[in-house]
């Protein structure tokens, strides 16, 4: 059964309405209600997408944090035209996000890689992220290394990783409605105002 009987409030903040929508898939998902689908576009308009983990929000953007050198890394540095979606099956609500892609300030991303477990941080000096690996037995030497080589010592944040911001330039909100007469609500920001309109489903 639907429980979404409430249409979307076009004249609420799109922040505001994330953050609520947020707070209850943080109650109703059972595993990583932060987790989003990345899309990203190359040069040669090839698209790719794999899911990450939202860290934190705000009115400026959405963070996740990952290996620079990585293939979404890559493909950030060229263009930085990016995508997110969430979708919170318990919820039967979705939201995307299309806007652009920044790197976090440096003191950012410092203080979010000091608040990992250590063997994580291990894991960011390890591996080669997105690069062919001939076995297992490299990755865990190259963990074994690192962990000899900081022992006894802090866990450094490696230059090669830090976060992104994405500054959203347009979020649509989307939730199941009874028989396919879904609600969307499309808000687009200009000049740092957002203008919201509804879609037909």
């Amino acid at each position: 059964m639907n429980e979404n009987t409430n249409l979307i409030d076009i004249n609420e903040n799109p922040i505001n309405l994330f953050d609520r929508w947020f707070q209850q898939a943080k109650l109703m998902e059972i595993d990583d209600p932060n987790a989003m689908n990345l899309s990203t576009v190359t040069n040669d308009l090839q698209p790719s997408s794999r899911i990450v983990l939202l860290k934190s929000f705000n009115d400026d953007g959405f963070v996740f944090y990952s290996n620079l050198d990585s293939k979404k890394g890559v493909a950030i540095k060229k263009n930085s035209q990016v995508a997110l979606n969430f979708y919170w099956k318990s919820l039967k609500k979705q939201v995307r996000i299309e806007g652009k892609a920044k790197i976090v300030k440096e003191t950012d991303a410092d203080e979010y890689f000091d608040s990992r477990p250590e063997d994580s941080k291990i894991g960011a000096w390890a591996s080669h992220q997105s690069l062919e690996l001939k076995s297992r037995e490299e990755l865990e030497k190259r963990v074994a290394t690192f962990k000899k080589k900081f022992e006894g010592s802090k866990i450094t944040r490696p230059k090669h990783w830090s976060g992104y911001k994405v500054i959203p330039k347009l979020i649509e909100f989307w939730q199941e409605m009874p028989f396919r007469l879904h609600d969307r609500v499309e808000f687009i920001r200009y000049e740092n105002k957002w203008k919201a309109k509804k879609l037909y489903p």
